[in-house]
């Protein structure tokens, strides 16, 4: 937006790097369960993102069409950050730490979430859009220097060599014929997924309180804090005997108080009501990490945790897509109220979809 004075262009953008994670997640996580080198597959993740930076800071108001390669070639490394690296986990750390190492995996992406923007936009305004980015190549350059540090975890040997095409197809039945697992990322999809419209819908709800726009970013840090400190407190005991159903009930609460958020006529209202919906929504994550382990073999997690992360991000780019038509027709509280009804409507879905059905033997 800096340079080409387009929020058309700097969305478009934003879905150029979101969107490819669709297509390539399965892909890669099945890659990833085979290969012997998953540390250096991670850390070339977080070497790409740091030369499109730097391609991004060369190209962007300057040649056109680039910029879009650049963020959809990095985007189809996407899910190797979000799922890849929370798939190595369970081997990292003995069964009984398992519940505590998720909760804290959680975190991490919370603290990402409120510091990174918090950063990149000190970075900007202090200094310049341009600095921010150079400073986020900077940070995925640290992490792919720190991931090298980790001990070595290598791929699932197998005498058959079975293709990757097979193992692809073996991941996404297991994930579509398994109900818990099933029925838990059909919530998480369905809810991230509306979450989007909220990328629309929040700064014009700011500007109807009397407020700028930019302080739709309070409300997302509210609710990153929510999230934070109920996986802080309650993460490691959500490890029950089903942990889908922790998935569920978290997304229909962070439904519910949702509802509250276009009735209130403050901002601190609505920033209570956010932090109040993010300890609801924050179990949401560990659980859904827990779900995948628990109910998929090692020869595969990789794969369906890498997938799971790829869908909840391409159907974010979708709903925020959709926001920018749907928040202009109907306004920006009616937007937020589809979007609660949204995330009650993907509980009630992940609960249908996780019922185990008989087969014609008896056989679930």
């Amino acid at each position: 937006m800096d340079r080409t004075g387009s929020p058309a262009l700097a969305g478009a953008t934003v879905t150029a790097y979101t969107l490819p994670s669709i297509v390539s997640g399965p892909v890669l996580g099945a890659w990833l369960d085979r290969v012997p080198y998953r540390r250096g597959v991670l850390a070339a993740g977080g070497v790409l993102l740091a030369l499109t930076c730097v391609g991004l800071v060369s190209t962007v108001g300057r040649v056109p069409v680039v910029p879009f390669v650049l963020a959809a070639l990095t985007g189809l490394a996407l899910p190797l950050t979000s799922g890849g690296y929370s798939s190595l986990v369970p081997k990292l750390v003995p069964s009984e730490r398992l519940p505590r190492a998720n909760a804290v995996d959680a975190a991490t992406f919370n603290i990402g979430a409120i510091a990174g923007p918090a950063l990149a936009g000190t970075v900007a305004a202090v200094a310049s859009p341009a600095a921010a980015v150079w400073l986020i190549a900077a940070l995925a350059l640290s992490g792919s220097v720190c991931t090298l540090f980790l001990p070595s975890v290598s791929g699932v040997s197998d005498d058959h060599h079975p293709s990757l095409l097979r193992t692809v197809r073996a991941g996404l039945t297991h994930l579509v014929h398994t109900p818990p697992l099933r029925g838990a990322t059909l919530t998480t999809v369905m809810g991230y997924g509306s979450v989007g419209v909220l990328a629309t819908a929040l700064p014009l709800r700011m500007q109807d309180l009397g407020q700028d726009r930019a302080a739709a970013g309070y409300v997302w840090t509210a609710m990153e804090i929510g999230c934070l400190v109920a996986v802080a407190t309650l993460g490691r005991f959500i490890a029950g005997p089903r942990p889908q159903m922790t998935v569920v009930v978290s997304t229909a609460t962070f439904g519910a108080l949702m509802l509250a958020w276009p009735v209130v006529d403050s901002v601190i209202w609505t920033l209570a009501f956010a932090a109040a919906a993010g300890l609801a929504e924050g179990l949401a994550l560990p659980a859904i990490m827990a779900t995948r382990q628990r109910h998929t073999p090692g020869t595969l997690l990789a794969q369906v945790s890498t997938t799971g992360a790829s869908l909840k991000i391409g159907a974010f780019s979708l709903g925020a897509a959709a926001g920018g038509w749907l928040v202009p027709a109907v306004g920006s509280a009616t937007a937020i109220t589809v979007t609660a009804c949204l995330q009650l409507l993907a509980a009630g879905v992940g609960v249908l979809a996780g019922v185990r059905r008989a087969g014609p033997a008896g056989v679930c």
